[in-house]
């Protein structure tokens, strides 16, 4: 099989790293991709969705798997289908799910799926006003489109609730993205990422992780992308998943399917679960990052063979994702000054030949290479260093020794990776 992977962070890297170990793969292109990916393939550069579409067709390309959500939102996927293209993905419509916050809360109360009490606002003034009226430490700011992980605010006061809608609302931070926002009720517990594959109203057995999105130690500071996680979290079991499965997923999955939207692809629910049960956060229609880099690890399944199998419209049943019983730490090295304005163009050393020496595997993201020699930072966030034990203890500590044989200017990462998650 040819295969198109569109992306170029850490999430493709990780994909990259596990359909190249798959017996149906011929030749991988990634799009625009990184220094990393190349070494599982062929990196082209960016694509609009129709030069992926003629990409597609000149190339041979038997599946096309889309990484960011910011094409799968755009309609890549009804596009390549129009065409009789085999593309992993959700249509646009189903996207919406995680392209619109506004959409997605009133579908969750619309089906009663368990989820925060929110008000929607579209401009400064009233948005304000409810915070002069309401205590600010108690709520949650949330843009309703696409803000690559950083568009939630948390104040603490009303001086931070100001800052932040100025930002959305008078500095335009966000784009079309900060058009309308989401006040929510702020929720107090342990949050986790679940992952499941789906086909209509098929839905796999799931994959959990915890990641840790804000900036400093101690879960401080500003929200970023992601700067660590852990796969499997240490409180993760089979009643939990069966709990979330029958409360959360599958009436998702069908309420989807009643308003027109039909869900095909990866569904990410971001979910919390807090002393009155398991609430949903948000649901993103991709594989998050830097999630996907702790459990592709774990993976034993052929997951190219699976993806072909939920992209194939006229393929039946669940799929089942077959796990290793292993443990996964990751820890997001990134550049000086991010989630802001960082410093690029840094060389960086100590990234290993072998990529899988002690137990860890480090996949790439900001980066950028002239010769293979040779690899300089090209983003905020940068590599990620994996750990996989057999224990929590031992994949955190795999990570953190690979972090200490990696230098580059600037270099920055959280300490904490790997605490703090459990209920």
């Amino acid at each position: 099989m040819n295969v198109l992977l569109i992306g170029g962070g850490g999430r493709e890297s990780a994909i990259a790293w596990k359909i190249s170990k798959s017996k149906l793969l011929t030749t991988l292109y990634t799009s625009p991709g990184n220094a990393g990916t190349s070494e599982f393939g062929i990196n082209v550069p960016s694509l609009s969705i129709k030069e992926a579409i003629n990409f597609a067709n000149n190339n041979n390309i038997d599946l096309t798997i889309v990484g960011p959500e910011e094409p799968l939102t755009e309609g890549i996927v009804d596009e390549f289908r129009s065409r009789n293209l085999t593309i992993f993905g959700p249509t646009k419509s189903a996207s919406t799910i995680e392209g619109s916050k506004i959409w997605a809360k009133n579908l969750f109360e619309k089906y009663s799926i368990p989820c925060a009490k929110s008000d929607q606002f579209s401009d400064l003034e009233s948005s304000l006003e409810f915070f002069k009226n309401n205590d600010p430490s108690k709520w949650v700011i949330k843009v309703s489109g696409i803000a690559a992980g950083k568009g939630v605010f948390l104040p603490e006061d009303l001086k931070d609730a100001r800052e932040a809608l100025e930002e959305i609302f008078v500095e335009n931070k966000f784009g079309k993205s900060g058009e309308k926002i989401l006040i929510e009720e702020r929720l107090y517990g342990v949050e986790v990422s679940v992952f499941a594959l789906v086909n209509n109203n098929n839905v796999s057995n799931f994959i959990a992780a915890c990641d840790y999105k804000r900036i400093f130690d101690g879960d401080a500071g500003p929200n970023t992308g992601g700067m660590g996680a852990i796969s499997p979290p240490p409180f993760w079991n089979l009643g939990m998943e069966s709990e979330i499965r029958s409360s959360i997923i599958m009436p998702t999955v069908e309420a989807m399917a009643k308003e027109g939207c039909s869900y095909t692809g990866v569904l990410f629910a971001g979910l919390i679960i807090t002393k009155k049960g398991i609430k949903v956060l948000e649901f993103n229609c991709r594989f998050g990052d830097p999630e996907t880099q702790v459990f592709m690890p774990r993976i034993k399944s052929d997951l190219l063979e699976i993806l072909l199998k939920i992209s194939t419209p006229t393929s039946g049943g669940n799929v089942h994702i077959e796990l290793e019983d292993i443990y996964s730490t990751g820890v997001v090295l990134t550049s000086k000054g991010y989630p802001e304005k960082f410093v690029s163009n840094n060389k960086i050393d100590g990234l290993s030949d072998s990529n899988q020496e002690f137990g860890s595997i480090v996949f790439q993201a900001g980066t950028k290479s002239s010769n293979r020699s040779k690899i300089y930072t090209d983003g905020g966030r940068v590599l990620i260093c994996v750990g996989l034990g057999k224990s929590h203890q031992e994949s955190r500590e795999l990570a953190y020794k690979k972090v200490k044989s990696i230098k580059f200017d600037g270099m920055y990462y959280r300490k904490d990776i790997g605490e703090n998650r459990d209920i």
